[in-house]
């Protein structure tokens, strides 16, 4: 079953996702419009009183609002989300035995021959279309069946035995058992409409991705979109059914001729195509369509730490949470900061702008840095200007404020910094406006986790105070040391197995909360963190 699945074209599934997802508003029109046709009906039956009888008349505003109110209540179901797929079966059939109660209080009221003749018998067919139009052949075939059926169960037990003993032609058997024939053929007429409608449907989402979805690239929600760009969740899928979820990061096309932004954009692409590592999000490809750049990344089925946070009864981690958390992205800035280039020539990359929208979270607890926009090579003088800051302010090491030259320490601080409010649910760096938090990395006096949150042991406050040093000659000088570190917490601290699980179950506690609407979270499209303004601070401005 999953290997014929997996030969549905991607189009004609997605559609068929569609169309199950859009049932419900589909029943509540199917309801309002059926209502309606009752009202219409009852109004109808009474305004001719006069000319059908009075009998006839009382007895189909009866039926008809005795319907009435059957499509409002059921209206009223659907609205309050009680829905069932039984119930497109059993609505279709009261809807498809309308004409046969119809036809019946005709006879009784008019006699057979009139009631051969009169339009609920010709609404047939019509009901019979718009039960295959909800649910596909299946549901057309039996609602026409059961109309042949009960139009010829009506036929020979209640017309019949009424009519004359020489009816006209066109009333008896024969002529009878045709227009069952032709009632019938109502269903795979509509079957057959039904599902030219969708095969249509079907083509014009293929060309649709043809035109507009990059190619191989088959774009889903977006996920996030910022001033320059927009993320979406895709899949891809090439020739031969292979298929993979990936994230698509896209220029807005206001900003796709923007040279200094498609060159930041390109690094982006380049150092994460370059940086394989189980902890940081791979570039998979970089590509141009229809007048924009886009990014085809790594898909982190999750959400950024931020988010996590953000929505956390407390606003904060565990303690080993914590940990395992450090440890991972430790790991991560010690390959990102020893990988070398082609001739094993160290490339000194900085990311510069580590915070907890760029550590990106997934629902199984993998841990992944992200957003290499303004990552710099420190080594490549012709690319990093002194006196210059790029970074997101709250999250900048004394020297990154300074505009200084960086290392891999401005990484760590900035680690310290996130992991610091991870632990506390405040932010480190306190300040209302960007220059007061650059001014904050610089002089302000960092407090220990515990001082917030007694209990936080002294080992697991030293790893953290480490790495907030302003003297960076002083600081947790590397990310592989900084793992160890981590690591060698014992107890209830430690990452491993506490850590990994405590962050696994915040995740959940998450994105299992119902008044909480997640979707799973890429990277952080918003790029005022990544294109950040070159803004000089001086360090005679600034006095600690």
């Amino acid at each position: 079953m999953e290997a014929a699945a997996a030969r549905v074209p991607h189009s004609a599934r997605l559609l068929q996702e569609y169309l199950d997802q859009d049932v419900v508003p589909r029943e509540m029109a199917i309801a309002r419009f059926m209502r309606g046709m009752m009202v219409l009906g009852c109004t109808a039956s009474l305004l001719l009183m006069g000319v059908i009888g009075k009998g006839l008349s009382l007895s189909l505003a009866g039926l008809t609002g005795g319907l009435c109110i059957y499509y409002a209540l059921m209206l009223r179901t659907l609205q309050q989300g009680g829905f069932h797929p039984a119930i497109q079966w059993v609505d279709s059939a009261i809807t498809v035995s309308i004409p046969a109660v119809a036809c019946a209080t005709d006879v009784y009221f008019h006699g057979a021959e009139y009631a051969l003749t009169t339009p609920p018998a010709l609404a047939w067919g019509a009901l019979i279309v718009v039960c295959a139009l909800r649910a596909g052949k299946t549901l057309a075939y039996a609602a026409a069946a059961l109309a042949a059926v009960e139009y010829m169960a009506l036929f020979l037990l209640v017309i019949q035995p009424r009519l004359p003993p020489e009816p006209l032609s066109t009333l008896t058997f024969p002529m009878v058992l045709l227009r069952c024939v032709f009632l019938f053929a109502y269903g795979p007429l509509a079957a057959t409409l039904a599902g030219l409608i969708v095969s249509k449907a079907e083509d014009a989402l293929r060309a649709i991705r043809e035109k507009d979805v990059m190619g191989k690239y088959f774009l889903h929600e977006r996920l996030g979109s910022g001033g320059m760009a927009e993320v979406f969740r895709a899949t891809y899928s090439p020739e031969g059914g292979f298929e993979k979820q990936v994230a698509v990061k896209r220029i807005l096309p206001a900003y796709a001729d923007n040279e200094e932004f498609l060159a930041m954009f390109r690094r982006e692409a380049e150092l994460g195509s370059l940086l394989i590592h189980p902890n940081i999000v791979q570039v998979l490809d970089l590509g141009r369509h229809q007048g924009t750049v886009f990014l085809a990344m790594e898909f982190v089925d999750g959400m950024p730490l931020s988010s996590l946070l953000r929505r956390l009864p407390a606003r904060r981690l565990p303690p080993a949470a914590v940990a395992y958390l450090g440890a991972e992205v430790a790991s991560a800035l010690a390959y990102m900061h020893g990988r070398t280039g082609p001739r094993g020539e160290p490339l000194g990359l900085v990311h510069r702008d580590l915070n907890p929208p760029n550590v990106l979270l997934s629902r199984i607890g993998e841990v992944k840095l992200s957003d290499f926009g303004i990552a710099r090579a420190a080594n490549q003088l012709s690319i990093t200007r002194a006196q210059t800051v790029r970074g997101k302010a709250g999250y900048m090491a004394p020297e990154q404020a300074y505009g200084q030259p960086l290392d891999g320490r401005a990484d760590l601080f900035a680690l310290g910094l996130t992991l610091h409010e991870a632990l506390t649910g405040e932010r480190a760096l306190q300040g209302n406006s960007e220059t007061a938090l650059m001014v904050a990395a610089t002089k302000q006096e960092l407090l220990p986790p515990s001082h917030f949150v007694p209990g936080i042991s002294p080992a697991l406050d030293a790893i953290i105070m480490g790495l907030l040093v302003h003297d960076r000659e002083q600081r947790t000088p590397s990310g592989e040391v900084l793992q160890q570190q981590f690591l060698a917490l014992t107890g209830s601290e430690a990452p491993h197995p506490h850590g990994r699980r405590q962050l696994v179950d915040a995740m959940r506690l998450v994105m299992t909360q119902p008044s909480v609407p997640v979707q799973p979270l890429q990277l952080t499209p918003d790029m005022a963190l990544t294109e950040k303004a070159e803004s000089p601070l001086r360090p005679r401005a600034v006095r600690r």
